[in-house]
C-alpha cells in the first residue's frame, strides 16, 4: 500500500521538485493555495503534508489549525524560507511534526516523511489497541443477565462519565477486575493507561516504592530513582485489587492522594500531583479489619464512595448456561475445536457450589475442552468435585430422600432458630448475602410467620 502525500506550496518549481523526489514511493497531491490544500485535505485525506506557510487565500498557519480543529490524520511538515522563531513555534504548538527551512536537502525532505510515516503507523496500531481492548472489556463480553447482573450493570453505567472512586467487593473469581476494566476501557479515561496493581502478590517492604516509586539511594539497593504506578496512571485509571493487604503506613500516604491528588517518591521531598482514578477491588471484609484496628476508618469512607458488590456464581446460577456456552465458545475457537456440552452436564453446573465462581467454571470448561476425548461433553466428563457434589450454596446437613426446595427450607430453619431469627447472622453462617435469603424467605412463606411470630412475642 502506497501512502498520500500532499504537497502545498505556491511556487511550481518547489511542488514539481518534490513530486519528481517523492512519486515512485509515495502518491502525490498538489496544491498551489490554501483553499485547494483545505479542500484535498477533506476529500482525500492524506497521510502527510509537506506545508508551505506563505501561501495566498489561506496560509500554511490557518491549514494547521483546519487539521487541529478537524482532528485529520496528515501529519504536517512546515518549509518556508521565513526564519522567524516564532512562526515555528506556533506551527509546532499546532501538531507540525518538523519545520524546515528553504533551501533544504532533498534527502531530509525524505528522511522526514519516512519518519512521519513510521509515527502515523504506530499511532494506527495504538488506536486499533484501543479499540479492541475496548471491544474486549465491552459490556457485552462480561456475561450475565440475572437481576443481581443487571443491578451491577445499572451501577457501572451511572459511573462512566464521571471520576468517582469505586470499590468493588466480592468472593475470589467473581471477576472484579474484569468490572475495572469495563469502567475505564468505557469511561473518558480509555485513551489513558489503566494500571492493575495486586496488592496481595507484593511484598510488604517493596508495595510502597511500587507504587509510588522512589529516589536513588532511598534505601539500601535502590541504585536508579523508580517511577511508580501512580504516576504512570496519570490522567488514566489504577486498579488497587486486594486493597485490604495494604500496610497502615501506604494505607496514609494512599489517603493523601484521595484527599490531596498528591504524593512523594519514597526518600524524596517533592510533592507530585497526579490526576488519576482510583478503583479498588477486595475479597476481604474491610468493615471487620477496621474493628482489628488493621484497616484505616477515613480510608474505607474515601475508597467506597461507590461501592459495587459482585454476587458470587451460587447466587446467580441462572448465568451459569449463559456463562458455560460463552466459555464453550472462546476455547472451540481458540484451540480450533467443536465440542458441545449436552444438557446433563450443564444440570451438574447447576448442582455445584463454584467455590471458584466464574474463574472456577472458566478453568473447568477449558480444561474438559482440552481433555475431552469425544466431541461432546457429558456429565461422565466432570471433574469428580462437580460429578458428585450436592447443591448446598453454603447449607450443609442435606438429607436424603427430599426434594432440594425442602432440604433448603429444613437448613434455612434450623440456621434461624440457631441465630435467634437475627437475618444478618443467619446470611452470614449460610454464606448467602441478605438479599438473597429474603429471596428465600420470599419464597417459603411459613418461615417468614416463623421470625414474626418470634419478634412478636
Amino acid at each position: 500500500m502506497k501512502y498520500t502525500v500532499l504537497i502545498a506550496d505556491d511556487e511550481i518549481g518547489i511542488r514539481e521538485l518534490l513530486k519528481e523526489l517523492l512519486k515512485n514511493d509515495y502518491n502525490i497531491l498538489l496544491a498551489e493555495d490554501g483553499n485547494k490544500t483545505i479542500k484535498l485535505l477533506n476529500e482525500e485525506n492524506p497521510d502527510v503534508i509537506i506545508l508551505d506557510i506563505r501561501m495566498p487565500k489561506k496560509n500554511g498557519i490557518a491549514v494547521l489549525e483546519h487539521i487541529h480543529k478537524k482532528n485529520l490524520k496528515a501529519i504536517p511538515i512546515i518549509i518556508s524560507a521565513d526564519k522567524d522563531v516564532q512562526t515555528a513555534i506556533n506551527a509546532m504548538k499546532l501538531g507540525a511534526f518538523d519545520y524546515i527551512v528553504k533551501p533544504f536537502e532533498n534527502e531530509k525532505i525524505f528522511n522526514l516523511i519516512k519518519n512521519a510515516i513510521e509515527k502515523l503507523s504506530l499511532k494506527s496500531e495504538v488506536e486499533y489497541l484501543r479499540t479492541e481492548l475496548k471491544k474486549q472489556y465491552s459490556f457485552k463480553n462480561i456475561v450475565g443477565m440475572s437481576t443481581e447482573m443487571e443491578e451491577v450493570y445499572k451501577q457501572i453505567n451511572n459511573i462512566l462519565d464521571n471520576d468517582a472512586v469505586v470499590l468493588i467487593t466480592g468472593e475470589s473469581g467473581t471477576g472484579k477486575e474484569l468490572i475495572a476494566r469495563a469502567i475505564h476501557f468505557n469511561g473518558k479515561r480509555k485513551d489513558y493507561p489503566f494500571i492493575p496493581v495486586d496488592c496481595a502478590s507484593i511484598p510488604e517492604t517493596l508495595i510502597e516504592s511500587e507504587l509510588f516509586g522512589h529516589e536513588k539511594g532511598a534505601y539500601t539497593g535502590a541504585m536508579n530513582k523508580k517511577i511508580g504506578k501512580f504516576e504512570l496512571s496519570n490522567f488514566g485509571t489504577i486498579f488497587l485489587d486486594e486493597i485490604g493487604n495494604l500496610k497502615p503506613e501506604v494505607q496514609s500516604k494512599l489517603l493523601r492522594i484521595l484527599q490531596e491528588q498528591e504524593f512523594s517518591r519514597v526518600g524524596g521531598n517533592e510533592k507530585i500531583k497526579v490526576d488519576v482514578r482510583i478503583i479498588s477491588a477486595t475479597n476481604a471484609d474491610l468493615l471487620g479489619l477496621i474493628k482489628e484496628k488493621q484497616f484505616r476508618e477515613d480510608l474505607f469512607y474515601r475508597l467506597n464512595v461507590v461501592p459495587i458488590n459482585l454476587p458470587p456464581l451460587r447466587e446467580r446460577k441462572g448465568d451459569i448456561p449463559l456463562l458455560t456456552q460463552h466459555f464453550l465458545e472462546t476455547f472451540n475457537k481458540k484451540f480450533n475445536k467443536k465440542i458441545k456440552i449436552l444438557k446433563d452436564a450443564v444440570d451438574s453446573f447447576n448442582q455445584y457450589n463454584w467455590p471458584g465462581n466464574v474463574r472456577e467454571l472458566e478453568n473447568t470448561i477449558q480444561r474438559m475442552i482440552l481433555t475431552c476425548p469425544t466431541d461432546t461433553i457429558t456429565s461422565n466428563n466432570l471433574p469428580e468435585n462437580i460429578l458428585h457434589s450436592e447443591e448446598t450454596s453454603g447449607l450443609t446437613g442435606f438429607q436424603t430422600g427430599i426434594t432440594l426446595d425442602e432440604n433448603e427450607k429444613i437448613v434455612i430453619k434450623k440456621t434461624l432458630i440457631a441465630n435467634n431469627m437475627n437475618i444478618s447472622k443467619t446470611a452470614k453462617v449460610l454464606g448467602v448475602t441478605r438479599k438473597t435469603l429474603h429471596n428465600k424467605l420470599d419464597k417459603y412463606n411459613d418461615l417468614k410467620k416463623l421470625i414474626k411470630k418470634k419478634k412478636s412475642s
